[in-house]
């Protein structure tokens, strides 16, 4: 079954005693995989782990994966305080207050609000191999909710274009079993023509049967039928596929778009003129869902 690149997943769990993770990851359309991993900097060790889950799981989209460590209630709480950097910050402050001639007095908040001075150590540093092993066992469940989304989706997706698909097909096959009574009127309005043009002139039948058979041999769309016939089973083929398929599906709507096309240049008649209007406005409709196909 196809896959939408369409998706949200989250997941949480224990990772040691007082502290939880909870990885949220959502992707959307993109031509390839673009994964983007965002955490804090004391957790940059675990961006490798993190990229590695949830590329084995998503081969396209643009996915975007967001891990937050949770102290829970109760839990206990490391605080560092850098003692040399304020004692350094006091006495240049000191030494500016002397040489300006104005008042140092300083308060605990004004020292513990500079950048640096304060840090809280309850959810980050070192990893042990179970803590990394808990995160990985989250990341996979947050990956798995969300290809199972983009699952759901796609069985939208591939009932649309089976439905699609069937119209094209159907179309087709009229068109195909038209292609006589489409020669013979066209036949028929070349003799019309040239009786029209020339009532006077007698006219060589032979040379008039040979120019005729040319012209509907030019107009004949059997070929392009043939091949837009083939493109459609493909499709609907690829639809039951496992594995990354959009790229396939992209490329055979542009080649049935293609076969459209000739079909209307070559066209003679009014009514398969309107038919392949029809089939290519459908076309269209594929060409666009198709951008979100993994």
């Amino acid at each position: 079954m196809i896959r939408s690149m369409t998706g949200f997943g989250r997941a949480q769990g224990p990772i040691r005693e007082g502290v939880s993770a909870e990885i949220s990851v959502r992707s959307v359309n993109h031509r390839f995989l673009d994964l983007t991993v965002k955490l804090r900097e004391t957790e940059a060790a675990l961006e490798p782990l993190l990229r590695k889950v949830f590329a084995a799981h998503v081969s396209r989209g643009k996915v975007e994966a967001t891990l937050r460590l949770r102290r829970e209630a109760g839990a206990r709480t490391d605080v560092a305080v850098d003692e040399a950097l304020l004692a350094a910050i006091v006495g240049r402050i000191r030494e500016v207050a002397v040489k300006l001639s104005v008042e140092a007095r300083l308060e605990a908040r004004d020292l513990l609000s500079i950048p640096g001075a304060l840090s809280i150590e309850s959810a980050a540093g070192e990893f042990s191999a179970e803590e990394i092993a808990a995160i990985e066992k989250v990341a996979e469940a947050a990956a798995s909710a969300l290809v199972a989304m983009r699952e759901a989706e796609g069985r939208e997706v591939a009932a649309d274009f089976a439905k699609r698909i069937a119209y094209l097909e159907k179309k087709a096959a009229e068109l195909a079993a038209r292609r006589g009574e489409i020669a013979a009127r066209l036949l028929g309005n070349l003799r019309e023509r040239l009786a029209a043009l020339v009532p006077d002139l007698p006219l060589d039948s032979g040379r008039l049967e040979q120019e005729a058979a040319l012209a509907v041999d030019r107009a004949d769309v059997a070929e392009e039928l043939q091949r837009l016939q083939g493109h459609l089973a493909q499709f609907l083929e690829l639809l039951g596929s496992t594995g990354p398929v959009g790229k396939k599906l992209e490329f055979l709507s542009q080649e049935i778009l293609r076969e459209l096309n000739t079909l209307g240049s070559k066209a003679k008649d009014l009514q398969l003129v309107r038919d392949v209007l029809d089939m290519k406005s459908e076309t269209e409709k594929i060409r666009e869902q198709v951008q979100n196909v993994e």
